[in-house]
């Protein structure tokens, strides 16, 4: 096949590869304590376009929190987990935020953008679960970011 035919085929198959993909929307979030800095806008890829962020079994699904930290720094921990009664860490994260989700050294009073591909294993039980995320100087152990939010698994 040439020409203008197998132009049309690729950028067919390019449109229907992009809309089974996931289009990141602003999700609602929560403050973690009074003291801690929350972002100022929080977007993840979710299945649904409306409601508690829908994510998929076998899935991974990205994260994007835009903050401006209030302090340096040039090692930062990243800790999400569950928040039940009980927190529980979610399983296979990456806590070295500064090893790709962070421009790292951080700024203080400078636009940051946290990124983070959430892989949802196919062994969490389908629920709705409240989650907190948090980001931490190693050094001095101060927060630099907190925030709440619920996912769906479906």
């Amino acid at each position: 096949m040439k020409g203008p035919c197998a132009v049309a085929v690729v950028v067919v198959v390019a449109l229907i590869n992009l809309s089974e993909g996931f289009q990141p929307r602003r999700i609602m979030f929560a403050r973690c304590s009074s003291e801690e800095q929350v972002p100022r806008a929080l977007f993840m890829t979710c299945a649904n376009r409306h409601g508690v962020c829908e994510v998929r079994l076998g899935q991974s699904h990205n994260l994007r929190a835009i903050f401006i930290p209030q302090l340096n720094s040039s090692d930062v921990d990243s800790y999400v987990r569950w928040n039940g009664w009980m927190e529980i860490p979610l399983p296979d994260q990456q806590r070295d935020a500064c090893d790709g989700e962070l421009a790292c050294p951080l700024v203080a009073g400078q636009m940051t953008q946290f990124t983070y591909s959430l892989q949802i294993q196919n062994f969490w039980p389908r629920k709705e679960y409240p989650v907190i995320w948090s980001l931490t100087d190693r050094k001095t152990d101060e927060p630099l970011l907190c925030f709440k939010f619920k996912i769906n698994i479906i």
